[in-house]
This record gives structure tokens, sequence and C-alpha cells, in this order.
């Protein structure tokens, strides 16, 4: 409750509540794989009641945050999306209160501490069915489900996102100039189509298209018949590069070489089915 509490105070000047945060968080995770949930799936992803979850979904369409058209396949249903308002300001929240963890987390030596590490462990068993009485639990806890690659994807996207912040430079503005600087010039729908990547995974094309103007007016790229990025564009992708990649260097330190091998491993396995389950749905 004090958590809770803490988040309500500091998400409040971006007009949201820990709860909104937690939808809009599950949300980015979802519409990252280039998924528009219904607000059932959001229920079941957040564990909110499915009524509350209706209230909070219409309160941030409001805000205009999210958007809700009508399900093509279930004209009872929704599907919920993420507007670009929607996006600035839930890469700004997740900023927020990944800085509040860290402090609330400061006295047992921060988030990535052992004592941490240890709490977490002690959590997740609490939280799972545990067998009593020698009867066997009816379900067993998964060792990890698409909420923590989602929880996991935003903490390391907000890496960089600290890094662009400082250029004054969106996500998706710096996906598609650095698909511009590695693929050199391309038509704008070849741009946009490379950068969104297999599934959309690096964004909407929709939302990365409206990226060129920005990119034109920060001197970072020339729009014409090709886009190509400027000399100016290409020295920022050499320096948010090298810092990312310092950053990463860190993030992965103590990791031993096996364990990140068989992570690749399993992420680019998830990576692949993620695409052919929404090519399904």
């Amino acid at each position: 409750m004090k958590w809770r509490a803490a988040v309500d105070r500091a998400v409040k000047p971006l007009g949201l509540t820990h709860a909104t945060f937690s939808l809009l968080g599950v949300l980015t995770g979802l519409s990252r794989s280039g998924r528009r949930p219904s607000q059932r799936e959001l229920a079941d992803h957040t564990g909110l009641d499915p009524i509350y979850v209706s209230k909070l979904a219409r309160a941030l369409e409001k805000a205009g945050l999210v958007e809700r058209p009508a399900d093509p396949d279930d004209p009872r249903a929704v599907r919920l999306g993420l507007t670009e308002r929607g996006r600035e300001v839930i890469t700004a929240a997740i900023d927020v209160v990944h800085d509040l963890h860290e402090e609330l987390t400061a006295s047992i030596g921060g988030s990535k501490g052992s004592e941490n590490r240890r709490l977490r462990d002690t959590l997740q068993t609490l939280l799972g069915e545990i067998p009593t009485g020698g009867e066997e639990a009816m379900t067993a806890p998964r060792t990890i489900d698409g909420r923590d690659i989602n929880v996991a994807a935003a903490a390391t996207r907000s890496i960089l996102t600290a890094v662009l912040k400082r250029e004054g430079l969106t996500f998706e503005q710096y996906i598609v100039l650095r698909t511009a600087v590695l693929n050199g010039p391309a038509t704008p729908a070849v741009l946009v189509e490379t950068a969104a990547g297999p599934a959309n995974a690096a964004g909407e094309p929709d939302v990365l298209r409206k990226t060129l103007d920005p990119l034109r007016d920060k001197g970072l790229a020339d729009l014409g018949e090709l886009v190509e990025a400027t000399q100016r564009g290409r020295d920022l992708v050499e320096r948010v590069t090298t810092e990312a990649t310092a950053a990463g260097d860190r993030l992965f330190e103590g990791i031993s070489g096996e364990d990140l091998a068989t992570t690749k491993r399993v992420l680019n396995l998830v990576t692949e089915r993620a695409s052919e389950v929404r090519n399904a749905l």
C-alpha cells in the first residue's frame, strides 16, 4: 500500500495513478509485440478486475492516452492501443517509477542488490501456489512468463530512453534515424518498414512515419524522394550508440557467458513464436 501511494504521488504530475500506470505499462509491453489486447486480456495480465480495467481504460481514453476501437471480430469487445501522447507519457512515467524504485530500495543495496533479489524471490514464493498438507498444488507457477519479459524490456529500454532524453530524441525518432544511418538513403515507405522490423517490434509504422518531419526540423535528416541522415544525424547516432553500448556492458556485467547464450536463444525463440502467434490472431 505504501508503494502504491508512493507511485501515486510520483506519477501524479503526469496525470496518472498507480493503477493507470500499471495498465499503461502492460499495454506498452503488449503493444511492442504488435498486439492490441482486449480489456479482458489486460485484466488477465494485470490481475485487476475486468470492470475496473474497463473504468480505467475509459478514463485513459478520455485523457487522450489510449484508443478503444471496436473489435472487428466481436462487436461487443474493444481493442486497446496507445496513442502517441500515451507513449510519451508512459515512457516518462517508467523513468519516474524506476528512479522511485531505486530510491526506496537504496537502504538494502538498490534494486540490483543481493538483499533486494532475495526479497523478490521470497515474495514470488509467497505469491505462488505452494502445496500444503501433502496435496499437490492445483497449478504450478511458471518460472518466467510474458510479464517478466515485458518488465525486463521496459527496464533495459529505460536506459536507452535516458540517453536519448539528453539528446532531445524520442525512442521512435532514434530508431528511424539509426535505420537511415545503417541502411543509407531510402524512400520514406521503405525506411519506415525497415525501422519497424519483424512484427512491428520497434513500433507501429504510422507512428514511425510521424518522426520524419521532426528529424528534418532538428537537422538530423534530409527529406525528399529519399530520406538520408545528415552528418549531424550520423554523429548523434554514433554518440548514442557508444554511450548505450557502455551502459549495456555494465548491465550484463557478472552474468556468465553460458547464461547469456541461453538467454539469447530463449529470447530469439520467444520472438519467433510471438510473430507466429500475432499472425494467427
